[in-house]
Parts: C-alpha cells; structure tokens; sequence
C-alpha cells in the first residue's frame, strides 16, 4: 500500500435481524457495524455480511465515517460505515430480509462470459491470469495455487493494452470444485485513470456479443 492509498479492512459478519435494523441508517446511507474498531475514520472497508436464520449473504463497500473504540452492552464498539453508492441496493436488500420479507436480489452488474488475459500481482509476485467472465464490477478468474483468502486486495495489469493501466482489486469469493473449479472473484476499487481503462475493457465486452453469465 502506498502512501496515497487508504487502508482497505475486510471483514465477514453474521448480525441478528434486530442488530442490522437498529444500525441501518436509510436516509443517510449508513450501517453501524459491531467490528473494526481499530479502524481510522476514511479507511475503506469491504464486509461480507449475513442475517442470522437467513441463507442470503452480501458484500457492502464503503468508508469509515465514525468509530466507537470503547463502549458498553447497549452501545458496542464498532465502526460506522458510509456505504458507498453501488452498494446501497444490497444494504436495502438485507434490512428487507431482517424484517423478515420474501426478497430476490442480484448482488452484481451484468457479467459477460469471455476470456481476457490480465497479469496479477499478489505479495509482491505477478501471475498471469484469464477470465471467465467480466463486469464494469469486476471479474471472475482462473487460479492455479493456493486460493486468495476473501477480502484480499492485489494489483490487476490489463495485459492486452498497448499502455497498461494497474488497478486495485478485493478479492470477493473463492472456490475450489464444481463447474468453476479454483477460480477467484475480484471486485474493482480504481480510480482515476485505471477505473477509467477497466470500464473500457467492461465497454467492449459488454458491445462484443458476449453472452451473459
């Protein structure tokens, strides 16, 4: 991470239906989350989050806005999360489920299935890698090795353009067997120049005639 980034958390939680709903703030876009009190206010979190008794899971993106670093019973510590725009139909889709609402939800963008080569740096070291299918989102992609864990960030090179451009990527599931055996999804987190370059790529899949995923 270099100095001008901010430091991304990643987290995976399970709350009670109440827990979620007394933390949920509609009006204002924000979610207080019993967790990552050791956060800093701006630093970037990604969680995985579940209601309890419920099957559905999401993945929420957003910025510390506040954090608690003491509390008590009534008032946990914990950090308050200003979930970011792209994000907030999720966060909507689980104060649904908490109350307890018959609700269908599709987390992502439209996918497109195609085979884009991209180089991969994790931990220093760089892979090349290709994909199984790609959103303005982000992208599944095959793995050889020991898989990711879930709310690890690497660095993705768009290895086909003449001038590549780098960005930042969370790693949002991985999986080994079945159909999409060792394979590993990657949510952006660009900006500038490199958000610009991927929803190009995005751009000309989605205009290719690639089918759906």
């Amino acid at each position: 991470m270099t100095s001008g980034e901010r430091k991304l958390h990643s987290v995976a939680l399970n709350l009670e239906a109440a827990q979620y709903l007394a933390g949920w703030r509609p009006q204002a876009g924000t979610l207080f989350l019993p967790a990552l009190s050791e956060g800093r206010v701006h630093d970037e979190v990604a969680v995985r989050l579940g209601i309890f008794g419920q099957t559905i899971r999401a993945t929420l993106f957003g910025t510390i806005s506040l954090v608690r670093r003491v509390g008590r019973p009534s008032l946990p510590p914990g950090i308050e999360l200003a979930v970011e725009r792209v994000s907030l139909p999720a966060a909507r889709f689980l104060a649904l489920a908490a109350r307890g609402e018959n609700v269908s939800f599709r987390e992502r963008a439209p996918r497109y299935v195609t085979e884009r080569r991209f180089l991969l740096t994790r931990d220093g070291g760089e892979r090349e890698t290709t994909t199984t299918n790609l959103s303005e989102g982000g992208c599944a992609v095959t793995w050889s090795g020991p898989l990711p864990m879930v709310g690890e960030v690497v660095s993705i090179k768009m290895a086909e353009r003449l001038f590549p451009s780098t960005a930042r990527a969370v790693v949002c599931w991985n999986t080994v067997g079945g159909p999409l055996e060792r394979c590993v999804g990657l949510r952006i987190i660009a900006e500038g120049r490199a958000a610009r370059a991927w929803k190009s790529v995005a751009a000309e899949v989605a205009q290719s005639g690639a089918k759906p995923a």
